[in-house]
């Protein structure tokens, strides 16, 4: 369906090349900003020896510290810019020369094939509480948003990183705040356009169970399945039996164990409100340029490599087939 990467590359090579542009235009600037520190500094030996005066060198050392850390900000800026233009013009370019050049598997005047990459932007805060995969959380971040329609389905995912603050006493009756990790991955969605009675969650077989009982507590309940490595790998917990027998077809249960060796993080997958929401742990940062690696080609194949293990999820999962209705 998709084109593979060595088809997609030479409709590539044209924004590859300017992205290798921007990239020595930004090392000439971190380049020339460590030869002005370095001079900065070989100025406070010299004050020293000439002068040797407390005062004198004191003075020069001040300056010289607020002119490095002006020079280390100018440096940070520039691989900032660099990686956001990567996004802007190669990462936005992959992406769409994946879907201009799609082969459809079906004939269907109502099948569309449409997509947009917002790399500043993402998935809303509301639609990541809707899938009732993530406890409360308090700091809300997030990039690489991508949405679109493949065939018949909607979709849309980015990178999150959620976070909490936490109050507590130290030893000398003082009050602290921490920040405590609650998720950082990327979270899919794809509508399904059909009505879901129950709920579905299928999520990881923890020692402490945390979110078994956050979900017992909202009316869920545990169930087993006739897939046994399914089983082990994921608990099942519904409001409907029957429904999420009938949406967790062998098939389909054959498909999510596929997808969760393929992505190697913690997969958790909640199927309500119409819809289909994944979570997948990762603190890999998916769709960024490497501004130390030359090798364009390579690290882009990486990132197509990402995007499709996502874009991938509607065709394996059947989603277009239509075959899911109410019970």
């Amino acid at each position: 369906m998709f084109p593979s990467f060595q088809q997609l590359l030479p409709t590539l090579q044209p924004a590859i090349k300017t992205s290798q542009e921007n990239r020595k235009k930004a090392k000439k600037k971190i380049f020339r900003n460590f030869i002005i520190g370095f001079i900065l500094w070989v100025s406070v030996i010299l004050s020293w020896i000439l002068f040797q005066s407390r005062d004198v060198t004191g003075t020069i050392l001040f300056i010289v510290f607020l002119a490095s850390a002006v020079l280390i900000g100018l440096s940070l800026r520039a691989v900032k810019v660099f990686r956001l233009s990567y996004s802007k013009i190669l990462v936005a370019n992959l992406v769409k020369q994946l879907f201009a050049n799609i082969e459809p598997n079906e004939e269907d005047e109502k099948h569309e094939y449409r997509v947009s990459y917002m790399p500043g932007r993402k998935i809303s805060s509301s639609k990541i509480k809707e899938s009732n995969l993530i406890s409360s959380y308090t700091r809300y971040n997030g990039e690489d948003y991508t949405v679109g329609k493949l065939g018949l389905t909607t979709f849309e995912f980015s990178e999150i990183l959620l976070q909490k603050e936490e109050y507590y006493t130290d030893r000398n009756g003082r009050r602290q705040k921490r920040i405590k990790k609650v998720f950082d991955g990327i979270i899919f969605i794809a509508d399904f356009h059909k009505h879901f009675s129950g709920e579905t969650y299928l999520i990881r077989k923890r020692f402490f169970g945390s979110d078994k009982w956050r979900l017992v507590f909202d009316g869920s309940f545990e169930i087993e399945l006739e897939d046994m490595e399914f089983n082990e790998t994921f608990r099942t917990m519904t409001t409907n039996d029957i429904e999420a027998r009938y949406i967790l077809s062998s098939n389909l249960m054959k498909k999510i164990m596929e997808f969760n060796k393929r992505a190697k993080g913690n997969v958790q997958i909640a199927f309500r409100n119409s819809k289909m929401f994944i979570t997948k742990e990762t603190s890999k940062n998916h769709f960024e340029g490497k501004f130390f690696r030359n090798n364009d080609e390579e690290v882009l194949e990486e990132i197509y490599n990402d995007f499709r293990l996502y874009f991938d999820i509607i065709e394996e999962f059947t989603l277009n087939r239509r075959i899911w209705s109410k019970v």
